[in-house]
C-alpha cells in the first residue's frame, strides 16, 4: 500500500514538474494585465495589442517593444526580430510620424511613418510605413511600405495636403557606403486612389 502511495506521489511530482516547465517556455498567450508600452507611450492607449510592423521582404511581423531616445531629435520605436537564419532590428521614427488625414466615421485614423530595417549585413534600409489606427478597438494596423534607399539620412518629413513630402540625402554613384551621403533628394508620395491602402510616387500630371 505504501508502495502504491509513494508511486502516486511521484507520478503527482513529475506532472506538476511537467506542467511548469511548460508554461515557463510557453510565450505565445499574454498575461492578462499585459499591455503595449510603445502604444501607451506614442498613442496613449493602453491596450494589450502590439505595434507590429510587417517586413517588407518576407512579411514577417516584428513587434516594437522598446522606446529609444524619448525626448530626443533621434527618438526610435525598437524592435528586434528572428526569421529562418536571418536576426535583425527594425526602428520606427516615431518623431516623424505624419497623420494624413482626420478621424474617419468609423473612428479611423491614418498615418505615415518612416521605419528602418536591418540585418547581419551592413546595409541599413529606410520605409515610409502606412499606419491605421482603430481608436475604438485600440488597434494599429500596418498598410503598406514604400522603399526609400539604404543608408539614407531622412532631412524632412510633411503632409502637405494628400501628399507626403520627403527630402532626405542618399548616397551619389561615386560615394563610398561608409561615407554621409550627401546627395539630396526630393520625393512625394500619396495613398492611392485605387487601393487606399497602398502608398504610391506621385506623378506630376
Amino acid at each position: 500500500m505504501k508502495k502504491l502511495i509513494y508511486i502516486a506521489l511521484a507520478c503527482v511530482s513529475v506532472l506538476a514538474i511537467v506542467i511548469v516547465i511548460r508554461s515557463m517556455g510557453d510565450n505565445s498567450s499574454k498575461r492578462q494585465d499585459y499591455y503595449s508600452e510603445v502604444i501607451l507611450t506614442l498613442f496613449s492607449m493602453k491596450t494589450s495589442s502590439d505595434f507590429i510592423i510587417n517586413l517588407p521582404d518576407s512579411g514577417s511581423g516584428v513587434k516594437l517593444t522598446t522606446i529609444i531616445g524619448l525626448g530626443t531629435a533621434e527618438g526610435k520605436a525598437q524592435g528586434n526580430y528572428h526569421v529562418d537564419e536571418e536576426r535583425g532590428e527594425v526602428l520606427l521614427d516615431f518623431m516623424h510620424i505624419s497623420v494624413l488625414s482626420p478621424t474617419t466615421s468609423d473612428n479611423l485614423m491614418y498615418f505615415a511613418a518612416p521605419f528602418s530595417v536591418s540585418n547581419q549585413g551592413s546595409g541599413v534600409f529606410t520605409y515610409i510605413g502606412l499606419f491605421e489606427q482603430d481608436l475604438d478597438n485600440q488597434t494599429i494596423r500596418h498598410l503598406d511600405s514604400y522603399f526609400i534607399g539604404d543608408r539614407i539620412r531622412l532631412n524632412e518629413m510633411g503632409i502637405y495636403g494628400s501628399n507626403i513630402e520627403l527630402s532626405f540625402n542618399q548616397h551619389g554613384d561615386k560615394q563610398a557606403y561608409a561615407e554621409a551621403p550627401t546627395e539630396t533628394v526630393h520625393l512625394t508620395l500619396n495613398v492611392d486612389d485605387v487601393i487606399p491602402t497602398k502608398l504610391i510616387k506621385h506623378q506630376d500630371m
